[in-house]
């Protein structure tokens, strides 16, 4: 397996904000609608307002994979004193398979951005056993590094984000 990159994630500041520096080992191919995000992409909001489906490419059937998307810039990037939101969490998902064979423990909430732009971050984590990890008792202050902690998750095996910002307004035609 070639080397993944983890350049757009430290200059996104994924890595700092949300994850520690650590080795991708799993690659993970995030798609809404057939289309494929990268890092730093920023997609329409209308594309996704469904949730997307995460393809892990590695491991094996016996390997099972925890997912998480959280925003870590609630309720604005210059001030992000609620960071970080979740906005799904999948877990026991099967190596060489996708999102749709685990078990959606928190439901897909919709990128909703107020001010300005926002980081969507995709986390993926391998777990040592089969339903071991607990649901967060809430969405709001998550916190990743200690959530892995808490469920002896150990360090991301793969992590990739895109950007959003607040849908602008259809201006009204002004009349004289």
């Amino acid at each position: 397996m070639g080397s993944i990159s983890l350049e757009p994630l430290v200059l996104g500041k994924v890595i700092g904000d949300v994850i520690d520096n650590f080795t991708p080992s799993i690659k993970m191919i995030v798609t809404y609608n057939n289309k494929e995000i990268f890092n730093g992409y920023e997609p329409f909001p209308s594309t996704v307002s469904t949730r997307p489906r995460v393809e892990i490419q590695g491991g094996d059937m016996r390997s099972l994979f925890t997912l998480i998307m959280i925003d870590p810039d609630v309720p604005g990037p210059s001030d992000p004193y609620m960071r970080e939101h979740l906005h799904w969490m999948v877990t026991d998902i099967p190596g060489t398979t996708d999102s749709t064979f685990g078990k959606e423990l928190t439901s897909y909430e919709i990128p909703k951005p107020n001010i300005g732009i926002h980081r969507y971050v995709f986390v993926l984590f391998k777990q040592k056993k089969k339903h071991s990890i607990t649901t967060p008792s809430s969405r709001d202050h998550f916190n990743t590094r200690s959530f892995s902690m808490q469920n002896d998750l150990g360090v991301p095996v793969a992590a990739a984000y895109f950007n959003a910002r607040r849908p602008t307004a259809a201006r009204k035609p002004t009349y004289i």
